[in-house]
């Protein structure tokens, strides 16, 4: 489903998702859901006319964000991207805090082989906003408009929503980051869980 015109929600990707969008450098993912799904999104990307990914990046470290990162990086020949402080969960070399701990050691995604810290500023013309809070090194990105939230925001029924406790390790950072992103300028929110929502605005539900 298109967002806007340069801007795609993977349908394949289900409820945790992903989200393709043109820069002026090609395709870029941001983040690729659940693991075991990479042919069904690479197809639904070529059939989209979206096949020339040239990078994935990553909001943060979980499961459910990074499951198809490795497959998609081996059929694109990219590479992907995650903030320096997420980056050793997604190598594997550092334990993830809390119930997380539990569920990555259940749930061992493929380690990407070409796997980068974020640059300061921007990637692939997308602004990188360091939003800590949901994980230690928890970042959205800024496209055209478009707010990719990763887990620091949700939506139900077109409401915004933060980072619920249960899963997020430290909320006096989501606090901050929400505060943060509060005074962006953008028309559109993609959060990591719910459906897309047009504003320009996060009213908290």
């Amino acid at each position: 489903m298109f967002v806007t015109a340069s801007v795609y929600s993977v349908d394949v990707a289900g409820g945790a998702h992903a989200y393709a969008l043109r820069s002026p450098q090609g395709v870029a993912l941001v983040d690729t859901s659940f693991g075991g799904k990479a042919d069904q999104i690479a197809a639904e990307l070529d059939a989209n006319d979206l096949g020339n990914v040239v990078g994935i990046l990553l909001t943060h470290h979980d499961v459910d964000h990074i499951g198809n990162a490795a497959a998609l990086q081996r059929k694109y020949q990219c590479d992907v991207y995650v903030s320096a402080t997420d980056l050793p969960y997604v190598e594997g070399v550092q334990k993830r805090p809390g119930l997380k701990k539990l569920i990555g050691a259940i749930a061992k995604p493929p380690v990407p082989e070409r796997l980068k810290p974020l640059p300061d500023g921007d990637v692939l013309d997308i602004q990188v906003i360091a939003t800590p809070g949901h994980t230690p090194g928890h970042v959205c990105y800024l496209f055209d408009g478009v707010l990719f939230a990763g887990d620091l925001l949700n939506s139900r029924e077109g409401v915004l929503r933060k980072s619920q406790p249960l899963m997020t390790w430290d909320m006096a950072q989501v606090d901050a980051s929400v505060a943060l992103v509060k005074k962006l300028a953008f028309q559109w929110v993609c959060p990591g869980h719910g459906d897309p929502v047009e504003t320009s605005h996060i009213d908290l539900a």
